[in-house]
């Protein structure tokens, strides 16, 4: 019989930070909306590069979801849910903006991905399914 837990946030950061595909959900008109990035996660910043389209029209300055899912070899499953205000950075200036920025985020989908996105995580959840 299957078990669900919840996963603490300590656990959360943890995969998070060991991961880099993850998807963006956000409110397009009256339709969700969810589109795969790659990202890094930085202290209680997630972080991903996007070139322009509905991402960058869409998400700065709006409340987001952002989550991930995977499986262990043992056959259980996790997933993780972080929701919080997103806001376009590629301009913002200071040493903070600047270090985000020099991150290297791995990138897979074609195209030039000059604009810089942050999410500032302010609810985390997650849980395992065994």
């Amino acid at each position: 019989m299957a078990t669900l837990t919840e996963l603490d946030e300590d656990e959360c950061s943890a995969l998070l930070r060991g991961n880099h595909t993850g998807r963006v959900a956000f409110v397009s008109g009256e339709r969700p909306v969810i589109l795969p990035v790659n990202y890094v996660l930085d202290g209680e910043l997630i972080v991903f590069r996007t070139a322009p389209g509905q991402k960058l029209a869409e998400i700065p300055m709006r409340h987001v979801a952002f989550e991930i899912d995977g499986t262990t070899a043992d056959g259980s499953a996790w997933s993780v849910l972080a929701q919080g205000q997103a806001w376009e950075m590629t301009d913002a200036i200071g040493k903070a903006a600047e270090a985000l920025r020099a991150i290297p985020i791995p990138i897979q989908a074609p195209g030039d991905k000059d604009h810089w996105i942050a999410i500032k995580v302010t609810q985390l959840t997650g849980r395992r399914i065994q």
